[in-house]
């Protein structure tokens, strides 16, 4: 009897790989990065040049259901309300079935695929294999293409796999090596005598003193990083001794048998010091773990998404990283979306920058092309925009303090309106424009490496840096405070998708319903370096989102009581 699953596997094996023989086969539209048009193809890649990292996306299944379960443990009056599924409740309900999912991985291992990384979720199955296995198996030949400085490879077609297996993939990502993810930090300068934000300071610009007053540290909560370059230790640790915030961080490793070492591409090793270094700046009680994908080809960001949603890794999870939402293939937009509501339903609340380049996230390859963070713009997601500040000369933030849209020579918040995914329906009240798609940035804080700057450290030294990379891990911080209050309040070990009532506060506050929750910012754009952007307002707006929350009014919102009956009446144009 102990042999029997091994035989069962033999066996679908065996009969996945018989049916294929002469069996229709179903293309995987959108695989194939517009970014390969602009290049010119050579000649066919070597048959043996590795593909470490080939995800088969499979998606999730009844999207409007999980939703509305989402929806649901937001709802003070829903039985739902603060119950979080487990992983393989999710799975079995919204994810493909088991025998699905083994169906499909069994048909690639029978083209000699190796299998890398399962998912408990079912969302996806990472495999590895060759440009010749690829082109055979997949009817999509891998090319070589020239590039400006160096050769890259990707495929000549969009890929195609047998009908038997075609409804339950939904794409397929990592056929090519075109560069994806980049890091959204902004330049590093040495300090001499210029001020920046410390986490004291940023806690006086935002309100997070009281919180921090009442005793709230953000003890028993855990915040994940998502982070593919490694580290030094000696940094977080000084950055913690300039400042007195002792920061409590692990490292997670996708594989711990194969670690990324500190990854040598300007701004990775300074992009996961600052979300270290931010993350626990104001919450020194929180757990911070740093989940790290395996090195570059073999990892990347998505797999260290996966893992921070599939395993846990904090209740609060920021990721810093863009990536162009038109000239990226849906099916990666789709991926992460999939991800970040498994984790929505999982009780964790996720935290995206909202990027760099003001509404031409594009830039610099198209800089005419309005565009938004393709990480950024789930509606799962609370995309984190970017504002800037002068401070006082003797480093101290004034008050009242008045914040206007991050633009500047070296940047400008991120903003805009998806071309994929539709308008929430919690965004629907928001504006009075007839936007068809989900946008962004949800809420704002400090950006600009230049006014105020953010202090961190590397290299141990301390360095002044920006960009909406310093502000999602400075927000998860203040969400770890938020957490461990609501924690004590009702006993509810996350908040989970937060943004529908980040929405229903803003409209309060908007009508006159409600002390303010955020700090209106009304002055500035966010049109970068003279391209397209948008304009600050009163209200809700595609430069600032609601405004900067105010941390104190904010956890207080959040555990009281709605101004609208019912809740999310104010939702609702």
């Amino acid at each position: 009897m102990r042999r029997a699953p091994a035989l069962l596997a033999v066996g679908l094996l065996l009969a996945v790989a018989k049916s294929a023989v002469g069996e229709p086969m179903r293309p995987l539209p959108g695989t194939v990065p517009r970014a390969l048009r602009h290049l010119v193809a050579s000649e066919p890649a070597p048959a043996d040049l590795p593909l470490e990292n080939v995800t088969i996306v499979l998606g999730l299944r009844d999207r409007t259901g999980l939703d509305a379960v989402i929806a649901a443990q937001q709802d003070r009056h829903s039985a739902r309300y603060g119950r979080w599924l487990d992983l393989d409740e999710i799975a079995d309900r919204f994810g493909p079935s088991r025998s699905e999912y083994e169906r499909v991985r069994a048909w690639f291992v029978g083209q000699g695929f190796r299998v890398v990384r399962d998912s408990p979720s079912r969302v996806a199955i990472v495999v590895a294999g060759t440009a010749g296995q690829a082109g055979t198996a997949l009817a999509a030949p891998i090319w070589l293409y020239r590039g400006r400085d160096r050769m890259y490879h990707g495929p000549r077609v969009d890929p195609s796999v047998p009908e038997s297996i075609g409804r339950s993939v939904g794409g397929l990502l990592g056929l090519d090596d075109l560069p994806k993810f980049r890091p959204l930090v902004r330049p590093l300068e040495l300090v001499d005598t210029r001020t920046a934000l410390g986490p004291a300071d940023f806690a006086a610009a935002y309100s997070v003193g009281p919180l921090q007053n009442a005793g709230l540290t953000g003890a028993g909560r855990s915040i994940a990083v998502i982070a593919r370059s490694d580290f030094h230790d000696s940094d977080v640790t000084a950055f913690s001794d300039r400042f007195g915030v002792p920061i409590r961080f692990e490292r997670r490793f996708v594989d711990p048998n194969n670690p990324p070492g500190i990854r040598p591409e300007p701004g990775e090793e300074t992009e996961v010091l600052i979300d270290t270094q931010w993350s626990g700046a104001l919450a020194p009680g929180a757990q911070v773990n740093v989940v790290l994908s395996r090195p570059a080809p073999q990892g990347d960001i998505p797999e260290s998404l996966a893992d921070a949603v599939e395993f846990h890794r904090g209740d609060i999870i920021t990721l810093s990283f863009g990536l162009c939402e038109p000239s990226s293939p849906t099916i990666a937009t789709e991926l992460f979306d999939a991800f970040y509501a498994v984790g929505n339903a999982h009780g964790q609340t996720i935290l995206v920058a909202s990027g760099d380049s003001g509404g031409t996230e594009c830039l610099p390859g198209e800089p005419d092309l309005l565009a938004v963070n393709a990480l950024a713009s789930s509606p799962h997601v609370i995309a984190v925009g970017g504002t800037s500040f002068a401070l006082n000369p003797d480093g101290s933030v004034p008050s009242p303090l008045v914040e206007s849209v991050w633009n500047d020579a070296l940047g400008a918040g991120g903003g805009g309106e998806s071309v994929v995914f539709a308008r929430p329906r919690y965004q629907l009240a928001a504006l009075a424009n007839p936007a068809n798609g989900r946008v962004l940035p949800d809420v704002s804080v400090a950006a600009s490496p230049d006014n105020p700057g953010f202090f961190m450290v590397q290299d141990g030294q301390t360095r002044v840096i920006g960009g909406t990379s310093a502000s999602a891990p400075a927000l998860a911080s203040v969400l770890a405070l938020i957490t461990e209050q609501v924690a004590r309040a009702s006993g509810a070990t996350g908040l989970g998708q937060l943004l529908p009532t980040l929405y229903r506060l803003g409209s309060e506050q908007v009508r006159g319903l409600r002390a303010p929750v955020f700090r209106d910012v009304t002055i500035g754009n966010n049109a970068f370096d003279g391209h397209g952007g948008f304009p600050a307002g009163p209200g809700f707006d595609l430069a600032s989102g609601w405004g900067a929350p105010l941390a104190d009014a904010l956890a207080a919102a959040v555990t009281g009581p709605g101004r609208c009956e019912p809740e999310l009446g104010c939702l609702i144009p």
